[in-house]
């Protein structure tokens, strides 16, 4: 009985213990709260009595902001973008460009398959028959003479892939081996000879140099001691030089003209396959999928302006504000301009994609 009531009497004091507790805590929420609306009240009516300033200063810092996109470069490595920074790949790309500079190779490149320097690449593809009928094999060389004829005009001066080409101890341009099969062949026949079999994947020149043709012919059909009877592809590959900025520049631009001038030859000769590729088609084609998805980004725009409006829509005339909703649009707007503007002044790097994540917050916020 004396416990109990020793307990009751420390349960009824720490009942007028607790409200003093209580009181404190609400009056701090009071002084915040009225430092708030005192600090908001008085910023308000600074806004009221400026509105012009406030109305045109930030639209005119978005667009002093803005303008640092004249100086915006868009990443064009595929390599940087898409591969990790320390990868295999990357590794051993770097290792060899270092131990084998094809640039300052005059005999052959280390690989005949695949350079990361500037090229142009064409698949031929015989649409009936053989590349090594008679026919092919003079629309092939046709094909080719028309390819070194590819001009590109800088300077004053026309540039053609005698001047861009990666050059031997002979001063000569380094072409495919294939070629000079093609021409041993079609020499034969002019001069009603028997022609020499071409032996795969190692063909046998007429100076009795020998030459691995494997990634240069393709479909192949092969005979044994006859040589190759059937061959339904070829590939050539033109090496250019990159020594210099002004080099690769001018051999980016005949890397343009080399894709024009196969399309033209592809719509002359029907009854080929003409497949350019050359070292920047990666970049192009990564550059090609912005474009793919406008229209995408467009309609998502517009259901984004349509859903703004509509959230701060409502039955009563007095009450509804659909202006509201275009106002939070422009000001995400502003705000990404500006803080895209910093980043380029800053000189950071960001990716182009992360600019649409504001307007996925707006919808956000406005369906909830």
């Amino acid at each position: 009985m004396v416990v109990t009531q020793q307990w009751e009497r420390l349960r009824t004091r720490s009942f007028f213990l607790a409200p003093p507790l209580w009181i404190y805590s609400r009056m701090l929420r009071q002084v915040f709260h009225e430092v708030l609306r005192t600090s908001f009240y008085k910023l308000g009516h600074f806004v009221a009595n400026h509105p012009v300033f406030f109305a045109t200063a930030p639209v005119l810092i978005s667009i002093l902001l803005g303008a640092s996109f004249s100086r915006y470069r868009i990443e064009e490595n595929v390599e940087y973008l898409l591969a990790p920074k320390h990868s295999l790949a990357k590794i051993e790309g770097n290792l060899v460009d270092s131990l084998f500079p094809i640039n300052k190779s005059k005999h052959t490149l280390y690989s005949d398959l695949q350079t990361p320097g500037r090229y142009g690449r064409v698949i031929v593809t015989s649409g009936r028959g053989s590349v090594l009928d008679q026919h092919h094999i003079d629309v092939v060389l046709k094909l080719h003479n028309t390819i070194t004829k590819i001009q590109v005009h800088m300077l004053g001066f026309n540039y053609s892939f005698v001047h861009l080409c990666l050059l031997d101890d002979h001063k000569s341009c380094i072409v495919d081996d294939i070629l000079r099969v093609l021409e041993e062949l079609r020499a034969a026949r002019a001069s009603n000879r028997s022609a020499p079999p071409v032996r795969y994947p190692i063909a046998r020149l007429q100076d009795g140099r020998q030459t691995y043709i494997g990634h240069q012919l393709g479909g192949v059909l092969a005979a044994g001691r006859e040589g190759v009877r059937y061959a339904r592809a070829l590939q050539l590959s033109y090496y250019l030089q990159a020594l210099s900025p002004l080099n690769d520049m001018m051999a980016a631009r005949w890397e343009v003209q080399f894709c024009l001038a196969l399309e033209r030859y592809r719509k002359a000769h029907p009854e080929i396959g003409v497949y350019p590729f050359t070292s920047s088609s990666p970049q192009h084609d990564f550059q090609r999928t912005s474009k793919v998805s406008e229209h995408s980004l467009l309609v998502c725009l517009l259901l984004c302006i349509s859903l703004a409006v509509l959230c701060c829509t409502m039955r009563d005339c007095v009450r509804t504000k659909p202006w509201l909703g275009l106002l939070a649009l422009l000001s995400i707007s502003l705000a990404t301009l500006t803080s895209a503007g910093i980043i380029n002044l800053s000189g950071g790097k960001y990716n182009s994609t992360f600019l649409g994540i504001p307007f996925i917050m707006l919808v956000a916020r406005l369906n909830t």
